[in-house]
């Protein structure tokens, strides 16, 4: 296991990951890792799907523009985002009433639900998945970090045909793809030595 320091400065995008099959249990604590990330409003919009057969690994890289990764991977998370963010979906009254049960007092409920739910109301479809999607890269890099720790590598695609991979998972509202997090140990050492940009550069005090 790695400290937090030590994760960041590990981790990176792995291209092929060699044939050895994570452990359940950092699995879990990856897993575990995404669902406590942070998401506006506490909406925590987003659903986790997770695919270990080769053959499913090899279906799913077609899709992904034929990335080794993909295909190579102990497992895939495909993170899925969701869009019923609004005031009349119960999905978000089941979420508001963890912290105000519309059996108490339904006037308040209902106030509560509208404030949380003020800008996603008036949102569009497309809007709604692009608000959700926004929250699923939150648990992505949780999750990426957390396998780091664990000495797990991982490379978050962005590269994908989303009706495919839609198509490919059966899915229907309110659920699309938004992110893909492909998992494994890495088959070769980074190329290059990490290189970002200097603290003097992104950070500028006021």
């Amino acid at each position: 296991m790695f400290t937090f320091e030590e994760t960041l400065h590990k981790r990176f995008a792995c291209k092929a990951f060699k044939q050895e099959s994570i452990q359940k249990d950092d699995l879990d604590f990856i897993l575990e890792a995404g669902r406590l990330a942070p998401s506006s409003c506490g909406f925590e919009p987003w659903k986790f799907v997770v695919i270990s057969k080769k053959e499913d690994n090899e279906a799913l890289s077609k899709i992904c523009f034929n990335q080794e990764n993909v295909a190579t991977a102990s497992h895939n998370i495909i993170i899925l985002a969701r869009t019923d963010l609004q005031a009349k979906d119960e999905y978000i009254k089941k979420q508001v009433g963890r912290f105000c049960s519309p059996d108490e007092n339904k006037e308040k409920f209902e106030q509560v639900v509208g404030a949380y739910t003020y800008a996603t109301n008036s949102m569009s479809e497309q809007e709604l998945y692009a608000y959700a999607s926004a929250q699923c890269h939150l648990a992505i890099m949780q999750m990426a970090t957390a396998a780091m720790v664990r000495g797990i590598d991982s490379c978050m695609i962005g590269g994908f045909e989303k009706d495919k991979v839609d198509e490919y998972l059966k899915l229907s509202h309110p659920f699309q793809t938004a992110v893909i997090l492909s998992l494994g140990y890495r088959k070769d050492e980074p190329k290059y030595k990490k290189q970002r940009l200097s603290i003097q550069e992104v950070v500028e005090y006021r």
